[in-house]
């Protein structure tokens, strides 16, 4: 029960929940349409609206990401390049997010459709240098467990395992970094129009609510883990 409130305290973990509320409605009316389905989209889109409002002012965050990144010497240089292009490209997403954001309900005049499109494209660039990254991470645990095996001879049994088992961990912690992406780069890349531009047609609501909950439940799991 502790566990749970602590979850329940965290902004981000409230905001996923109601992530997975939003994607599984959309989800939901591309296979099945009856009563119920209509109900619950109602619930989807008031999720949505809800999720809207918490984003305001994320690019602040966003801007204290960068300036630890900076300050973060143990990084390597690509790393660290990485990491900080990451986080102003997420801090364009949310700067147009909010402005659509404000436009949709008319507190500013402008086309807020525009502004979507340019946060989805900013989010979508955001996600590959994500995926890069965790790519990057997978290859050096590899390279590090490698190195490790050639430097066990004379230690103890204990320490070995130790190694591996962190190496492991660390793996298993990009897997599910990059299901968590590949899934938000799904709804992203339509935002920004690009399967149809590439392939002529978007990617359907069926998929684009599969990406949507693949990628809250993650980020539930990874909360929940962490409380």
């Amino acid at each position: 029960m502790e566990k749970l409130l602590r979850f329940l305290e965290k902004a981000e973990g409230r905001d996923k929940v109601l992530k997975v509320i939003q994607y599984f409605g959309r989800f939901q009316k591309s296979v099945v349409s009856n009563k119920f389905t209509i109900r619950f989209m109602n619930l989807s889109y008031a999720a949505r609206l809800s999720r809207q409002i918490f984003r305001l002012g994320k690019s602040f965050l966003e801007l204290h990401n960068i300036h630890n990144s900076i300050k973060k010497d143990f990084l390597d240089n690509f790393t660290k390049f990485l990491t900080i292009i990451m986080s102003a490209s997420m801090c364009v997403r949310w700067f147009f997010d909010n402005l659509s954001v404000l436009s949709a309900y008319k507190i500013i005049e402008f086309d807020h459709r525009e502004f979507t499109k340019a946060s989805t494209t900013a989010w979508v660039f955001a996600l590959i240098f994500k995926l890069t990254n965790c790519s990057q991470e997978m290859m050096k645990s590899y390279a590090r467990e490698a190195m490790l095996k050639e430097t066990s001879i004379g230690k103890t049994t204990r320490w070995v395992v130790e190694n591996l088992d962190e190496l492991s961990q660390t793996r298993r912690k990009m897997i599910l970094e990059i299901a968590k992406t590949i899934g938000d780069l799904i709804i992203a890349s339509n935002g920004a129009l690009i399967p149809y531009k590439v392939l002529g047609k978007q990617f359907s609501e069926k998929w684009v609510g599969i990406g949507g909950v693949v990628s809250a439940c993650i980020s539930i799991f990874q909360i929940w883990y962490d409380c």
